[in-house]
């Protein structure tokens, strides 16, 4: 404290006033799958170039949660690689071409990421008829089958054995030379890459894991590739579940994003989503359109419903028939469907405990608020000045929400939007302890319309 005046004068002191730091954006998005460029580390993303900079451009395909992600809005991709080692990487062995002058081998490919991503991809080789006939050159191209046609993904073309692992290392987003085999001329024809694995549950956890520090973070996604056995994703759909929950109870409250398999009937999604109930996970159907429904999401106000919102970026979806709709919705799976006039929309935004997903975003807001402005008032609630404060600024916080609509009164206007005490007993002051109680009412989305007709006469 500055001394006392001696000579009769005015002495101000300025106590600066206790203010709350903004919170971060909600609809930031923790993404945990195989990457080309792995750094053992998570990174940041908030556009396509920058994911494709930092991560590579076999991530795009690794990893296609990521760009419907960034299609429909997400605010920010957290990334979280499986480490080096996860899963098994697909390869082929393309045989030699002995009829090339001193050849006795071909060259092996694999692919630039672990996983079964690839699998099934053809690789062509077709040699080119030069005007030299010294000079020995050949197309090289990827391609996926597609019915009666190949869809070609990309081609190198007029390549020669002294150039072939450049050019493929920095233009392919596919495929590179195995560098530790002979390298000789291969035979013309068409191979398939196989046996690229899934990473194990193990490791999925482990990725996730690397998402505590990332505060900010309020979903997730484990980028799940293999869904043969139901089991399996169950089990790192469950990892997911306890992440999120551990977190919750640190006041990083997140939600978890999971998608059906792309193969079985809409009671056996059912089943999967029975063993995966969670006020904290949302499964999606049908398989393929994860990234984007998290992606909606994300670019909607935390308190805004996804149901009846559309998607972009998903190409032709499977459809869904009305009865696997109220199957689904019944199951509490969230059904993606191609509505007429509307585009494919999000039919209902349900957690898989049946609540609304904007609901749970709302009660995370309010605790992430309770969080950063408790943490101003550590050491400065020892007497009521301060636990006076510490309320004015909750209930400001909470005004605040509620002229955003995110909580609202009751529907007779009888109980209002929030409650705040803040109180420490005898007791709780000889710990160091004060309490904070709130309740708060988030907004609800109306999903439904009743309506009666009269048809007077």
């Amino acid at each position: 404290m500055p001394s006392g005046l001696i000579i009769p004068g005015v002495q101000v002191t300025v106590v600066k006033e206790v203010l709350p730091q903004q919170l971060a954006p909600s609809g930031i998005l923790g993404l945990v799958g195989f990457t080309e460029e792995n750094p053992n580390k998570v990174v940041r993303a908030g556009s396509w170039s920058r994911f494709v900079e930092v991560m590579g451009r076999a991530s795009a395909y690794s990893l296609p949660e990521a760009k419907q992600a960034l299609d429909n809005g997400v605010s920010e991709l957290v990334i979280s690689p499986l480490r080096t080692g996860a899963g098994i990487v697909a390869k082929v062995a393309l045989p030699a071409d002995t009829a090339k002058p001193a050849n006795t081998t071909g060259f092996t490919l694999l692919a630039r990421t672990a996983g079964p991503w690839i699998n099934g991809l053809l690789v062509r080789i077709e040699y080119r008829q030069n005007l030299d006939p010294a000079v020995i050159s050949f197309d090289l191209s990827v391609l996926r089958k597609n019915g009666a046609q190949d869809e070609l993904l990309e081609v190198h073309r007029n390549q020669k054995l002294d150039s072939l692992v450049a050019t493929l290392k920095a233009g392919s987003a596919f495929v590179k030379v195995d560098e530790s085999k002979a390298l000789g001329w291969p035979l013309a024809g068409d191979y398939l890459l196989a046996g690229g694995k899934d990473a194990s549950v193990e490791d999925y956890a482990a990725a996730l894991g690397r998402l505590r520090e990332e505060a900010d973070v309020d979903m997730v996604i484990a980028a799940v590739q293999d869904f043969s056995d139901r089991g399996k994703v169950a089990r790192i759909y469950g990892e997911v579940i306890s992440h999120c929950n551990n977190l919750s109870a640190e006041c990083k409250g997140r939600i978890g994003f999971g998608q059906v398999p792309d193969t079985g009937t809409a009671q056996d999604n059912v089943q999967l989503a029975s063993n995966l109930v969670s006020e904290r996970f949302v499964l999606v159907a049908p398989n393929g359109v994860v990234g984007a429904v998290a992606g909606l999401v994300g670019n909607l106000p935390y308190f805004y419903s996804p149901t009846f919102k559309q998607i972009s970026g998903v190409g032709e979806l499977p459809r869904i028939g009305v009865e696997d709709q109220k199957a689904l919705l019944t199951g509490k799976v969230v059904p993606v469907v191609l509505e007429r006039g509307r585009g494919t929309i999000v039919l209902r935004g349900l957690t898989t405990d049946g609540d609304q997903i904007n609901v749970r975003r709302v009660a995370d807001r309010a605790v992430r608020t309770l969080k950063m402005i408790g943490d101003l008032f550590i050491g400065l609630l020892n007497n009521a000045d301060g636990r006076t404060a510490l309320k004015q600024k909750l209930v400001e916080s909470l005004v605040q929400m509620e002229k955003d609509g995110a909580i609202v009164p009751s529907t007779d206007g009888k109980d209002p939007a929030f409650k705040v005490e803040v109180y420490s007993s005898q007791a709780d002051f000889a710990l160091g302890i004060v309490r904070v109680n709130m309740a708060v009412r988030p907004v609800r989305a109306i999903d439904y319309i009743y309506a009666t007709i009269t048809v007077q006469v």
